[in-house]
């Protein structure tokens, strides 16, 4: 299984003490960063009153993008988008921009959503990686 990571993942793990089980999940699933996230993020970046907090977001989106899988865009992943824009689902219960964009990249690639927010998707799978308990592990027999 494979899983995007929606924003509030990559806030956990830039915290100074993020949640071990965060941690824990990222170490061992297989994960991508879609480019709506880091669209988001730059957003928010850019929109930062302090230009020491811009620059500081900045540095950790370079550094985490030169060691992420990036997952991109594409025609097919924007045709889902807009037949999921018109569904009952988000008629019901309209969605952000980016949040949608990543419900169907999600959609377009079989993914599950990581996220703490599972409220904010309407198509995708989500698992929220604040639940996570590693396996523990078996003493071998000695």
């Amino acid at each position: 299984m494979i899983y995007l990571l929606d924003n509030n993942v990559l806030a956990e793990l830039w915290k100074p003490v993020p949640s071990a089980a965060v941690v824990a999940w990222c170490e061992q699933a297989e994960w991508f960063v879609p480019v709506p996230v880091i669209a988001e993020i730059q957003e928010g970046a850019e929109a930062s009153p302090s230009p020491k907090r811009r620059v500081e977001i900045n540095a950790r989106l370079d550094d985490f993008l030169d060691t992420s899988a990036v997952l991109t865009w594409d025609a097919d992943t924007a045709r889902v988008w807009g037949r999921l824009k018109h569904s009952p689902e988000v008629k019901r219960q309209p969605q952000p921009l980016w949040d949608s964009l990543l419900d169907a990249m999600a959609v377009r690639y079989g993914a599950t959503v990581a996220t703490r927010n599972a409220k904010d998707f309407r198509h995708a799978q989500t698992f929220s990686p604040w639940d996570f308990t590693p396996p523990k592990s078996q003493d071998a027999p000695g």
